[in-house]
């Protein structure tokens, strides 16, 4: 964090732009994009459309930061000390980019948008004030309530903030929920992760009556947005969580008998709730995802059928995209490769992809040696995630939603330090001694 002695009225713009990054980050998704005719993530538009709003606050934020500073160079070097292993993750980030735009010919826009917020608010967080931090904390938590709130009232009410749109297609046969973070699955995926971060002890502001209201609300969500790796990873990383308070009451350990009372009595009628909202349908939808997948499973065994369409030479060095665009409709995984690593095998070759998995481990690095105890099951989780679906592969938030989650909930950031008191003050004490 920046000393208050050295902050200037810049770095209060800077922390502003940072608060705005974060709304546009969480609060504009694709599909609010699509509904105001920005082609986002659709063919036709502009260059400049191809990038998310909060990609340019990012960088805006960024370089209000870098000329607030006196020696603006020196505090640019000194990055990569603070941040050696997101440092290595840029300067490679940085080839790819070349290496996509010169060599393979395609679109710069999705990876510069999946990880440049997330790069930038490592920079902004760390030195933004105590004051901005909690304020960011606050607008978090208010956000995950009321989007999965959203999500409840689109399912009840079949009404959607904004329209279904995948691959340019407006969806109109799927129950699930958008909300405010567009794609079901991102929601889903978010939801999780924000799940087993409050679960870990994200946030020690937030006591465990208003922490476990902001759990059940989103695990209510869950049933809404249909993400079924987000709802399994969520139930068989938190369980650990949960079970092993409950083996150390059963050991002796004393508890508070004003919240067994409140357990003891809400679980009859949670369960009476979970049984009439059963027999009307309401996990129907869930239900029939789990057990028909409309074909998700069989897309990612038609991965590997891929692998006989190319030569060594392209594998290693980056097939044509367009011919590759062909090849996935021929086997019917128009909608993606579903899986961050497969796709960036086949998008940039085995080469560049094994450099750019060795930057990830780094910048991976850089946040876990930040995180405190427990953070283990939420890069599981996000590993998980990211093996399982297109990911980071392709153009997408969720990766940088994830980054700023768990900066602002689960890393441990030195206070501000106090300006020193006036030199008066401090020549009225000497004198006073002498």
């Amino acid at each position: 964090m920046i000393e208050a002695r050295a902050r200037s009225p810049l770095d209060r713009v800077a922390d502003a732009l940072t608060l705005l990054t974060v709304a546009l980050l969480f609060g504009v998704s694709a599909m609010t994009l699509s509904a105001l005719g920005v082609a986002y993530d659709q063919a036709g538009g502009s260059f400049l459309q191809k990038f998310h709003p909060a990609t340019y606050m990012a960088s805006l934020a960024l370089a209000v930061r870098f000329i607030a500073r006196a020696n603006p160079f020196y505090w640019l070097a000194r990055q990569a000390v603070r941040f050696p292993g997101a440092t290595y993750f840029v300067a490679t980030w940085i080839v790819m980019i070349v290496f996509a735009a010169v060599a393979q010919k395609a679109p710069i826009s999705p990876i510069i948008d999946t990880f440049l917020c997330s790069v930038a608010f490592l920079v902004l967080y760390a030195d933004a004030d105590e004051r901005t931090r909690a304020t960011m904390r606050i607008a978090l938590h208010a956000f995950m309530f009321v989007n999965a709130c959203i999500g409840i009232v689109e399912f009840v009410t079949h009404w959607r903030l904004t329209p279904y749109v995948a691959a340019g297609k407006i969806i109109l046969h799927d129950y699930r929920s958008t909300a405010l973070l567009g794609h079901p699955l991102v929601n889903a995926a978010v939801g999780a992760a924000y799940v087993l971060m409050l679960l870990y002890g994200a946030d020690r502001a937030v006591g465990w009556g208003l922490r476990l209201v902001l759990v059940g609300v989103q695990l209510a969500s869950f049933v809404t947005f249909g993400g079924r790796t987000a709802i399994v990873l969520s139930v068989v990383l938190g369980a650990p969580r949960l079970v092993r308070p409950g083996l150390e009451i059963l050991a002796g350990r004393r508890f508070d008998m004003r919240a067994a009372l409140v357990a003891a009595l809400s679980a009859p009628a949670l369960l009476a709730a979970l049984v009439l909202l059963a027999q009307r349908g309401t996990f129907d939808g869930l239900v029939e995802r789990f057990a028909d997948d409309k074909g998700s499973a069989d897309a990612r065994l038609l991965i590997f059928r891929l692998f006989d369409y190319f030569s060594l030479d392209e594998l290693l060095f980056g097939p044509d995209q367009q011919r590759l665009a062909s090849i996935q409709n021929t086997l019917g995984i128009e909608y993606g490769i579903e899986s961050s690593w497969f796709g960036f095998l086949f998008g940039y070759g085995a080469f560049m992809t094994l450099f750019f998995l060795v930057a990830f481990a780094a910048l991976m690095w850089e946040l876990w040696r930040r995180s405190r105890p427990g953070a283990w099951a939420l890069f599981l989780y996000i590993l998980v995630q990211l093996s399982s679906a297109a990911g980071i592969s392709v153009k997408s938030l969720v990766f940088d939603q994830f980054v700023v989650l768990l900066l602002a909930f689960f890393c441990d950031w030195p206070r501000e330090q106090r300006a020193p008191a006036p030199a008066r003050h401090a020549l009225r004490l000497v004198s006073g001694r002498a």
